[in-house]
């Protein structure tokens, strides 16, 4: 994507650092004809402001990429995916315009937005579209070094993480107080695998040991060539019959709506127990199969053409802390412009709370996935950022 480089012209700062005071840029009062005098004493330290770290490339829409970066350091790590899932260096990361926070139980990290620019929106939460676009990482500078160690909440429910889950949970209920597992009948789920789209519901659940012993579940398909689903038919698994052999997991396949082999064509399935009772209260859909929620029941068709805008997801997917209060508004123009609202969120580590402000999602150039930003710990006076 390509803007008007005045556009990102808005979000540069004059300089990288802005100087307080002379000796804080190396200079000294002493003269030059005199070196032999000495400088006299500076005093305090001056403050350092702000420096905006980035742009950091964080790839195209058709190769996005994640840059790993270590608050403390205030550093990229070199990572890849499968190497920052166990990395504890790491506290954010950002692809194209998502956000991420590091969610190692050694490197915890979890999110707080202070809505300092709240009045960027009207009083039915609508965007402003001039407060956005009128808005610069100078103007909003002030905004940023407001911010000191009272704004930092001590009600820790406040700081949200990001956290992964399995996109089918909650087919089934538990009541503590009973100890009784019953299906969530009213919670439907939407699979998409092989050219075809299936909704289902647990309706019946009978437990055995710890595990599901018997669970029925009601399919209704919609094959490649139909325009809505069928009509619901019951599929009965018996969990305890399946795993008591050598059998991991019990497969099923929404196609013929039947239990299936791990070497069939199985859209979901369910991995038997430890102790080979049942099976596990989970459901996993396959590698190359999507699932989302329709627990109000909404959809009695799907769109193939529009299958993108729906929202499903993978097997394991993460709810990011940042999706309830995203960083940016899109297109308030007319065009296809990501504009920042220059929150500050307080990003708080297992040792240290930082701030961090979101200045930018382009380059120079004004090309988009170019992420901009500057983040300090938090101190006690407002003004005073990290080295």
């Amino acid at each position: 994507m390509k803007v008007n480089t005045s556009f990102y012209n808005n979000y540069k700062l004059s300089s990288l650092a802005l100087c307080v005071l002379l000796t804080a840029c190396g200079g000294s009062s002493s003269s030059d004809d005199n070196p032999a005098d000495p400088a006299p004493n500076p005093g305090p330290e001056a403050p350092v402001q702000a420096v905006i770290s980035g742009p950091h490339s964080t790839g195209s829409v058709s190769e996005p990429v994640f840059v790993y970066y270590d608050l403390d350091n205030k550093t990229v790590v070199e990572l890849t995916t499968e190497q920052a899932e166990t990395d504890t260096v790491w506290d954010i990361a950002f692809k194209r315009s998502g956000v991420y926070l590091n969610q190692h139980s050694d490197n915890a990290v979890k999110a707080y937005s202070t809505a300092t620019n709240s009045d960027f929106f009207d009083a039915e939460s609508k965007a402003i579209a001039a407060s956005f676009i009128n808005a610069t990482a100078e103007t909003e500078l002030d905004d940023y070094l407001a911010i000191k160690t009272s704004d930092i909440p001590t009600d820790e429910t406040k700081f949200v993480g990001d956290v992964t889950s399995n996109i089918i949970e909650g087919f089934y209920d538990y009541n503590s107080t009973t100890h009784v597992v019953t299906a969530a009948e009213t919670k439907y789920f939407i699979a998409n695998s092989d050219d075809a789209f299936t909704k289902f519901r647990a309706t019946n659940i009978i437990t055995a040991g710890r595990g599901i012993g018997n669970i029925t579940l009601k399919t209704a398909y919609q094959g490649s060539s139909d325009v809505a689903f069928a009509a619901e038919q019951d599929l009965v698994i018996d969990a305890v019959l399946t795993c008591s052999g050598d059998v991991t997991h019990v497969y099923i396949d929404f196609d013929t709506n039947q239990e299936v082999t791990m070497s069939d064509a199985w859209d979901i399935n369910l991995p038997c127990a430890a102790d080979k009772t049942g099976a596990d209260f989970t459901i996993n859909i396959a590698d190359d199969a999507q699932a989302m929620h329709d627990f109000d029941n909404s959809y009695d068709a799907i769109d193939p053409t529009a299958v993108a805008y729906y929202g499903l997801q993978e097997n394991s997917y993460s709810v990011k802390a940042f999706d309830s209060t995203p960083w940016y508004q899109y297109g308030l123009n007319g065009g296809h412009l990501l504009w920042s609202q220059f929150d500050v969120y307080l990003i708080k580590t297992p040792t240290k709370t930082h701030k961090l402000q979101l200045t930018s999602y382009y380059n120079a150039d004004g090309d988009s996935g170019y992420m901009s930003f500057r983040a300090d710990e938090v101190n006690e006076l407002a003004g005073i950022t990290g080295n």
